[in-house]
């Protein structure tokens, strides 16, 4: 199984973030659907040739989250309330 990839990140203010794209190696998606790699701070974090994806994530209430794993096609961080958090999250119905 291949990871997940981090298509955008509209945090900018995260160390992570570099032109909407992450640089960290991976991220896990906390229970409220929030990114657990978040780090607030000015200067850049990461490597340019590095492309994130989703380690785990324990959003359970998410449709795409199978035994702690997303199966989303690709995910979008965006921020909210000063932190940044999944943006693909879908209710399970």
């Amino acid at each position: 199984m291949d990871m997940n990839m981090i298509m955008t990140c509209s945090t900018s203010d995260c160390a992570y973030n570099d032109s909407g794209k992450c640089h960290t190696p991976a991220i896990n998606v906390g229970p409220h659907a929030e990114c657990n790699a978040f780090v607030h701070a000015s200067p850049k974090a990461g490597f340019k040739d590095v492309k994130a994806g989703i380690g785990a994530c324990q959003a359970a209430g998410c449709s795409f989250n199978d035994k702690l794993e997303c199966m989303a096609i690709g995910v979008n961080i965006a921020g909210h309330d000063r932190h940044a958090d999944c943006a693909t999250f879908m209710q399970k119905k």
